[in-house]
């Protein structure tokens, strides 16, 4: 066996792995533990040495003459002075410098040294007269030193060879042109993408090395890619080692560094990527489930992830012909997804009207019956959940139907998910759940009080989702009021229907006036979506978001003002009575810390946007047609079946 081969196995040539396997566990659970100290790992390795040079003694002495001969007072010296050798004769060799789970031939021949030098001082001891030890003996404690020494290395670099499935197969693979990397990151994140880039299908990629501004990582070799350097000699590797991508894995560091450092890089004329959550990295059958991306992805990617080796995303939508559904379904097909709508099209077949796509399916359908959804789930990574009666009269105009499509559909969706293996179920729910709160800014863990059968459904499905989910990673979104322009549009939402009637009539009415809402805009919140589905698991997975921005909080007399002074020329008429009873103001500091999520449209823009709409299409200034509210379309598809029973009856 060639010397370079040798020094890249799992270090073996002792035998000592089923004994260190106690020592490598422990030695795990305590280096895990205090990873972010370095010092403290030095020190661990220090007292393992100092142990491994006492017990050496000891035992050597026990073997040959006996403590009782030798005496015990003079055996404890002894063993102490033995073990403050050896870990000094490691401290000027450098052993301590080095990272003891990739232990290689030079580390074993560095220990071999410092036992040596046990050897000599022990001799010169039996010389000078201070210890009566016969050479066996000083022979035989310096070989148990060289062993327990080598088995402390070699049990920590089993251990983590368990730990990481394997390894040990050299990075750098010669010949042809290839794609270089650097990976700036020498720690759990940068080994991650390591070991993806060792997989078969890495072929085209060749790691050059690591950056790491841990001193004890420098020069080490890990997995068999160097440790070049710190992170400030990046520009100067990247020249030496003609990189074409450097690759950021540096998730735990501050935002404002990791951007800082890559401008730098960038500037420079080099590709760089930032890569979070790659513990997720995956091959094989969960490659492109939402959630999880291969390095492969993200290196030949443009940003997004796309399919590879054949493989589909494919999302299903329920509700994705809706208000938000329609503009969610165009935002997935430009990301590349295969997209499946189920919709009963209840509201007709505007959201969708004119959309042509060959990764689009349409499939119509109810929610309620549990075929249809089984159908629709089988095949799919993940399901966007917006199917919904949505609106408090909408809901009152048949609580029988609302508590079947809102609740009932909700139990059969997620046992239709865990059936079929789908992965990230991303729900609808609304911050109507908070209902007349005024406790302050409500945040995901405050006090639900629902004020409507509308509300109340959507509380009873948060919770079935989180009780019956399995093996399906479920994501709530509590959505604020929704306004703005819709290709299936809506005028029943308070800022839409403010706005059309202050370009149509001139004249708008405010009831109250002091209420607070939250809103966000039907794109913003098809946005959050994406974001929600293609997050890693650690982050969403069982969580619940408000969508919207703090500064979307507006009274409702806030509301009309702005459309007022928006539009122009509006007489408002503030009316005492106050229909709706909700009242809340919204924290949405949750969704933006943890999806990075920030509304692009202010409700000055939405009205902006939705008054120019109607003021140039003579279809919207009809907004008092059924098709633009969801509870005269809902009673308009309730009295043609009523009409096609009779008529079947006769």
């Amino acid at each position: 066996m060639s010397l370079p081969r040798l020094a890249n196995r799992p270090f073996s040539l002792f035998g000592v792995e089923r004994a260190g396997r106690a020592v490598g566990e422990w030695w795990h659970a305590f280096a895990t533990g205090y990873r972010a100290d370095r010092r403290v790992r030095r020190v661990l390795k220090v007292g393992l040495d100092f142990a491994c040079g006492a017990t050496a003694l000891v035992v050597g002495i026990v073997m040959t003459q006996g403590i009782q001969a030798f005496g015990v007072e003079r055996l404890a010296v002894a063993a102490a002075g033995v073990g403050a050798w050896l870990v000094i004769a490691e401290a000027v060799s450098g052993s301590y410098r080095t990272i003891w789970r990739y232990t290689s031939l030079a580390d074993v021949e560095a220990v071999a040294v410092s036992s040596m030098t046990v050897l000599m001082g022990l001799l010169l001891a039996r010389t000078t007269g201070v210890l009566r030890l016969s050479a066996a003996t000083i022979l035989l404690i310096a070989l148990l030193s060289l062993f327990l020494s080598v088995g402390t290395r070699a049990a920590r670099r089993w251990q983590a060879m368990e730990r990481w499935g394997g390894g040990g197969r050299r990075a750098v693979r010669r010949g042809g042109s290839r794609h270089r990397v650097l990976i700036v990151g020498a720690g759990e994140h940068g080994l991650s993408i390591c070991r993806d880039l060792l997989r078969p299908g890495g072929d085209g990629v060749e790691v050059a090395g690591f950056l790491d501004d841990d001193a004890a990582k420098i020069g080490a070799s890990l997995h068999g890619v160097p440790v070049l350097g710190p992170l400030s000699d990046v520009l100067a590797v990247a020249e030496q080692h003609d990189i074409s991508e450097v690759i950021v894995a540096m998730p735990a560091t501050p935002a404002e560094v990791v951007r800082g450092f890559v401008r730098r890089i960038e500037d420079a004329g080099i590709r760089v990527r930032t890569v979070r959550g790659v513990e997720r990295f995956v091959t094989g059958r969960d490659l492109h489930r939402p959630g999880s991306a291969t390095i492969f992805d993200l290196l030949h990617g443009n940003g997004h992830v796309k399919p590879h080796r054949g493989a589909v995303r494919r999302v299903l939508v329920t509700g994705g012909a809706g208000y938000v559904g329609s503009h969610l379904t165009r935002l997935l097909l430009d990301r590349g997804y295969d997209v499946r709508i189920l919709d009963r099209f209840d509201y007709g077949r505007l959201g969708i009207d004119g959309l042509q796509h060959p990764r689009l399916e349409i499939v119509q359908g109810d929610i309620c019956n549990s075929r249809a959804v089984s159908q629709a789930v089988k095949d799919v990574d993940g399901v966007l959940a917006l199917a919904a009666i949505v609106g408090d009269p909408a809901c009152n105009l048949d609580p029988e139907e609302t508590i079947d499509l809102n609740y009932a559909a909700t139990k059969i969706l997620i046992e239709a998910c865990n059936f079929y293996g789908v992965r990230r179920l991303v729900f609808a729910s609304s911050c109507s759940v908070y209902g007349a709160n005024s406790d302050g800014m409500l945040t995901e863990r405050s006090r639900l009080d629902p004020v409507s059968l509308y509300a109340r459904t959507r509380v009873l499905s948060e919770n079935i989702l989180f009780d019956r989910r399995g093996d399906v990673e479920p994501v709530v979104l509590r959505l604020a009021t929704v306004f703005g322009l819709s290709p299936r549009m809506r005028f029943d939402l308070v800022v839409n229907t403010l706005t059309v009637r202050a370009v149509v009539d001139k004249k708008i009415a405010i009831f109250g006036g002091d209420q607070w809402r939250p809103n966000v805009h039907c794109r913003d919140a098809a946005r959050a979506f994406t974001l929600a589905l293609e997050a890693p698991a650690g982050s969403v997975s069982g969580e619940v978001f408000n969508v919207g921005g703090d500064a979307l909080n507006h009274r409702i007399a806030e509301l009309g003002a702005l459309v007022a002074e928006t539009v122009g020329g509006v007489e408002v008429v503030m009316e005492n009575e106050i229909a709706d009873p909700r009242n809340y103001r919204v924290s949405f500091g949750k969704i933006r810390r943890v999806l990075g999520f920030v509304p692009e449209f202010t409700v000055a823009q939405g009205i902006a946007e939705v008054a120019a709409a109607v003021q140039r299409d003579p279809a919207l200034r009809h907004h008092r047609e059924p098709l633009f509210h969801n509870v005269q379309a809902l009673k308009q598809r309730s009295e043609s079946h009523s009409r096609r029973r009779e008529l079947a009856a006769t």
